[in-house]
């Protein structure tokens, strides 16, 4: 394959594996938010904060003359910033409109069937997050995203064709599932447990394992345990959950095996693959286990960098010459 094209297939993966994450952080919040006291004070700006985005920045155009935004509006606010806003870097929308443009020029590398799966699914996004809904709405909304999305995801395993592209749009989806999973761990963190060096409490926090749909499998995986295990060592430790971060490192390194640049990022990867295994997940408090997130995406951030390496040495090269 072009290099342009190696880097096209991996943002792919990323792009559609973005989508089905961002409506089920907003599905978490919607659990969250079910499960909690109807006076409790749910930090919105939070959202933002853990996708990378400056929230005050962000939010600045919604606010009053005063710099003034009511907890009703900063929710509408942030919802539109996460689902119907165009120009927002991190919404629902924004990413269908760069999946789509990726997948227009990959034309040639994709299945029919898939390439119609992604026609549908961006009619249907332009067609039904364009509209402010209510919170009931919302969830409805978010859920079927999440349903269409693995829809295309079905039609992608079951007709393309095995090789480096197959290879690279999985590394993708499940190096952008990783980071979600953890962005979606850290709201839950940030939102329910104060900041602290005692050693925190254990958590099912079913509302966490319903938007990631692992409540059966948790609670099937904790039955056969002999200890308790709480949903945040299973999200990180459970190598046999397809959403936690050890499944998707080990879905990355048999993806990679074929690359040429395998043995680089194969080093990438074992060194963010440690510090999950580094300690008793368990004894960390609530502080270590946020610094410990923190961790997992900065290596996140650099296995991307590997991975695309050979990209950008040839950017780099072409700019030289130019």
């Amino acid at each position: 394959m072009l290099m342009k094209a190696v880097e096209q297939i991996f943002w792919l993966g990323r792009y559609l594996e973005r989508l089905d994450d961002t409506a089920r952080l907003v599905i978490a919040t919607s659990h969250l938010l079910m499960d909690s006291h109807e006076e409790t004070q749910f930090g919105w700006p939070v959202l933002l904060e853990v996708l990378g985005q400056s929230a005050p920045r962000l939010l600045a155009p919604y606010a009053d003359a005063h710099g003034r935004l009511s907890l009703a509006d900063t929710e509408r606010a942030v919802m539109a910033l996460l689902i119907n806003e165009a120009d927002s870097p991190v919404s629902i929308l924004a990413t269908s409109a760069a999946l789509k443009r990726n997948a227009r020029s990959l034309r040639p590398l994709l299945p029919r069937e898939m390439w119609e799966e992604l026609n549908a699914l961006d009619l249907f996004l332009r067609d039904s997050c364009s509209q402010t809904v209510s919170r009931q709405q919302r969830y409805q909304l978010m859920a079927e995203v999440s349903r269409r999305c693995q829809m295309v995801i079905g039609v992608l395993d079951g007709t393309m064709l095995r090789g480096d592209a197959f290879d690279l749009l999985n590394m993708g989806r499940h190096l952008e599932r990783a980071d979600m999973t953890t962005r979606i761990m850290d709201v839950m963190v940030l939102q329910q447990l104060q900041p602290t060096q005692i050693k925190r409490p254990k958590f099912r926090w079913i509302s966490l394992l319903n938007a990631l749909g692992g409540v059966e499998s948790y609670q099937r995986f904790v039955a056969a345990q002999t200890r308790d295990v709480d949903a945040i060592d299973y999200l990180l430790a459970c190598a046999d959950f397809p959403r936690s971060i050890s499944y998707c490192f080990n879905r990355i390194a048999a993806s990679a095996k074929q690359l040429p640049h395998a043995s680089a990022i194969a080093d990438s990867l074992l060194r963010v693959q440690q510090q999950v295994k580094s300690g008793a997940l368990s004894e960390l408090s609530t502080v270590q286990l946020h610094g410990l997130i923190d961790e997992l995406q900065t290596g996140i951030i650099d296995l991307h960098h590997v991975i695309l390496s050979p990209c950008f040495a040839i950017n780099a090269a072409q700019q030289r010459s130019a």
